[in-house]
């Protein structure tokens, strides 16, 4: 067995490794090293594998919204390792990507541009570089690398059409903040669609899938937030937050707390009710150990572990 096995299997030594691994992001952070292993999701994948996920991500974005495409502007946040989706997004329409990201994942450029050549390829988008396929050579795309979404969406007086993420919000340190600012950048017609992940992203693996909730809020932060690993905004913040952005939307449940596979995103009363037991049983066997404001939240929303949040800016 490993060392970091055997952290891992004490719930004390696993929090005390990422107390000391976030006072090390946070120094890296505060000297300017940007570079993270984190979001590089197409890291070990075949371009075929890529390319299934940059088509299903993309069309994921379409389904939630109701929409056939993306036009004018439109930010992605948390690109990660790959432009690809941003790729599709200006070639069905949209007039200019800006990718915002807190970090800059480490990427392949060479496996890059194998996914942006194929993707140019099947879709038709050789119009959309400035010479070969290449991150560096995509047209109306502006990549702002440092920029968290918090300062972003208030700072840089940009309006946008449509406003995306996908597994991005559970690592912002203020994500309803980072909401407001987004409201306030949304053109009239405009479009957010956020996918929200609210598992521990494998931080207690091993260990009850809702012990990321069991700790101080002065502990968790430590543990989380020079690192980006997730905060602890559930559904319930989520919901109250849209009830007042001024906004219309409404919010689907993606996955279940202990339920492996996801959901097609439905409101609660629509979910698989044989999943929906499952789920409310794990909140019940960790309820006696919830830090206090977790306690006082209902088994159902302690149950929802992914969302997906869409709202509009009425007009245009």
């Amino acid at each position: 067995m490993t060392f970091r096995a055997l952290i891992k299997r004490s719930v004390a030594l696993t929090c005390a490794y990422y107390l000391h691994d976030d006072w090390r992001a946070r120094r890296r952070l505060a000297a300017g090293r940007l570079e993270s292993a984190s979001g590089a999701r197409h890291a070990g994948l075949d371009i075929a594998a890529s390319l299934r996920y940059v088509e299903r991500v993309y069309g994921d974005y379409l389904a939630y919204g109701g929409v056939t495409h993306f036009s004018g502007s439109v930010a992605e946040i948390g690109p990660g390792d790959s432009f690809a989706v941003a790729l599709r997004i200006l070639g069905a329409g949209a007039g200019h990507v800006h990718a915002i990201d807190r970090w800059v994942s480490r990427r392949d450029g060479e496996a890059q541009r194998r996914i942006y050549g194929a993707l140019s390829e099947r879709h038709g988008l050789g119009h959309l570089f400035e010479g070969v396929p290449a991150e560096e050579t995509i047209k109306n795309l502006t990549y702002h690398a440092g920029q968290p979404a918090e300062a972003f969406f208030h700072d840089s007086g940009l309006r946008f059409d449509a406003i995306l993420s996908r597994a991005v919000m559970e690592h912002l340190y203020d994500p309803l903040a980072a909401l407001d600012g987004m409201a306030r950048s949304l053109k009239p017609g405009g479009i957010m669609i956020h996918r929200i992940d609210l598992r521990d992203h494998g931080m207690f693996s091993g260990h009850h899938p809702l012990t990321l909730l069991t700790f101080s809020d002065g502990l968790h932060r430590r543990m989380t937030r020079g690192a980006g690993r997730p905060n602890r905004v559930l559904i319930d913040g989520y919901r109250e937050w849209l009830q007042h952005s001024g906004l219309s939307g409404g919010i689907t449940i993606s996955r279940l707390a202990g339920v492996g596979e996801e959901q097609d995103p439905a409101p609660w009363q629509a979910l698989d009710d044989s999943a929906k037991s499952r789920a409310l049983e794990c909140v019940r066997t960790i309820r006696p150990r919830l830090s206090g404001r977790f306690k006082a939240m209902a088994d159902e929303d302690l149950a929802v572990a992914g969302l997906v949040l869409v709202a509009r800016r009425n007009g245009g």
